[in-house]
């Protein structure tokens, strides 16, 4: 017996365009309803690779890696902070090839001493970890003369310097 191809009508079309669509929204909404049952709950973990323990001078490097492990919602953005955990925070850029959250901080405004720098990094559950690291700023040195350059009076006048007659009659 013979099966009849004109009553056997299988249209792979429609398989080929809902499967893969079906499996997306599968997995979407498996991560929306475990967010809305509170099963990520966990924030992300943060590594602080930069900057070390150096004395700081011009500009401050900041190197992070967040993750929020293979059950996670997933890293939304890290951020930082320096001397305060608020107000508003600069975000850190995510450069893909290493994984890593990087930026700059000019501390040409920033006093010497020690500082707190604050790193904090959310996920797409609204989850935050924040960490701080001790960092130390040194001055910066102001360019120009100093008094080691002026001449002094016991010894000889550097080349062009201009004497000037002093009330007893000697130069100085």
């Amino acid at each position: 017996m013979a099966i009849s191809s004109k009553h056997s009508h299988v249209r792979p079309a429609i398989w080929t365009t809902w499967a893969p669509s079906m499996g997306v929204l599968c997995v979407v909404g498996a991560h929306l309803l475990a967010a809305l049952m509170g099963l990520y709950s966990s924030a992300p973990s943060v590594t602080v690779l930069q900057p070390t323990n150096d004395a700081l001078q011009g500009h401050l490097e900041i190197a992070v890696q967040a993750s929020d492990g293979p059950t996670g919602a997933g890293v939304r953005r890290v951020e930082y902070q320096l001397d305060t955990p608020s107000g508003a925070w600069m975000p850190l850029t995510l450069e893909k090839e290493t994984m890593t959250y990087k930026g700059r901080h000019d501390l040409s405004a920033v006093k010497g001493g020690g500082h707190s720098l604050y790193l904090r990094a959310s996920d797409f559950a609204g989850n935050l970890r924040v960490v701080s690291v001790q960092v130390t700023v040194s001055p910066v040195e102001a360019a120009g003369p100093s008094m080691r350059d002026a001449p002094r009076a016991d010894k000889e006048r550097p080349a062009g310097w201009a004497s000037v007659p002093t009330a007893a009659g000697g130069s100085r």
